[in-house]
């Protein structure tokens, strides 16, 4: 294994998820949504990692995709493409003792039946050989359900599953890369094909109900999601993990962070002061927001684009 060196991008919803739960009271079932879309990130960043460290800097890895095939949405974790092959995994961070009976998955603690995760890729892995037929490519698809927890144990495993246990790991990625051809215009084009047909907003949003009336407003630590608190004139402390940061950029980090949870309301100094927890003078809020945004003159009501940032 390998330390996470690379970062992979946070779905939207995770994002949105992490900014909201510092700021409301989540109910039980909010929260086990937001922690098990969190250890799935994590577990997908250690795999990610696993084959940025192991393979080659030209390897063509996709992450984290939601395609669509004969008329159905499907996720992908991650997708690598080498020697004329897509390499299809679905990554599972459990933890325990499981073990299989008969085609059916328990948790072996509680006896417990658990749905089988083979159901999933097999899915996928249908729907993803008939987009890339449809496409106009001919390549095989090679799909794996990849367990990435060093604390997992999976009990009466049949040999001839497309399983790859924590133990299999590095031996498995070895491979890959003993194996690796450069990547071919062709399959460079898959690429870019499969990329153009990611759908990046998902109807399978899990996100509780949120105003920004009800949201506790502040500038959250981008490392622990704790408040920050003044600590000079010009920068920003986190009491709980020591981050620093200076004030004109945590009010930009603030400023898209407003903006991913509210797509449709205006920025106006009034508003991100607000937003900001009142913490800085409006003064402070409109010399950041006329320095960095383009502002758009409608009368009274005049705002800042966003997508026009400038970040001088």
């Amino acid at each position: 294994m390998t330390d996470n060196k690379w970062q992979l991008e946070r779905s939207k919803t995770l994002k949105k998820m992490q900014l909201l739960f510092p700021r409301m009271t989540f109910s039980k079932q909010e929260k086990q949504i937001f922690h098990k879309q969190m250890k799935g990130y994590h577990g997908e960043n250690k795999f990610y990692n696993l084959l940025k460290y192991n393979l080659p800097e030209n390897a063509l890895i996709l992450n984290d995709l939601l395609l669509k095939s004969n008329h159905s949405l499907f996720q992908i974790d991650h997708l690598l493409v080498n020697a004329n092959t897509i390499f299809h995994f679905e990554i599972k961070n459990f933890e325990g003792e499981y073990y299989i009976n008969n085609n059916l998955w328990y948790v072996k603690a509680t006896q417990k039946e658990i749905r089988n995760p083979l159901l999933q890729l097999e899915k996928s892995s249908y729907l993803l050989r008939h987009l890339v037929q449809q496409l106009g490519y001919n390549i095989r698809v090679k799909s794996y359900l990849v367990f990435i927890n060093p604390e997992f144990t999976l009990f009466q495993l049949p040999l001839n599953l497309p399983i790859i246990m924590p133990t299999q790991l590095n031996r498995f990625v070895q491979k890959l890369n003993r194996s690796f051809s450069p990547p071919s215009q062709e399959q460079q084009r898959l690429v870019t094909d499969l990329e153009k047909l990611n759908n990046t907003h998902s109807s399978f949003e899990q996100i509780p109900n949120y105003t920004f009336k009800k949201l506790k407003k502040g500038i959250l630590c981008p490392t622990c999601f704790s408040f920050l608190d003044r600590h000079t004139l010009r920068t920003l402390i986190c009491k709980n993990c020591g981050f620093n940061e200076i004030v004109k950029h945590a009010i930009l980090r603030n400023i898209k962070e407003f903006n991913l949870l509210f797509p449709n309301k205006n920025i106006t100094t009034n508003i991100i002061c607000e937003w900001c927890g009142n913490i800085f003078p409006k003064s402070t809020i409109r010399k950041v927001l006329s320095k960095n945004l383009i502002l758009v003159k409608t009368g009274r009501h005049s705002y800042y684009d966003i997508k026009n940032i400038v970040e001088n």
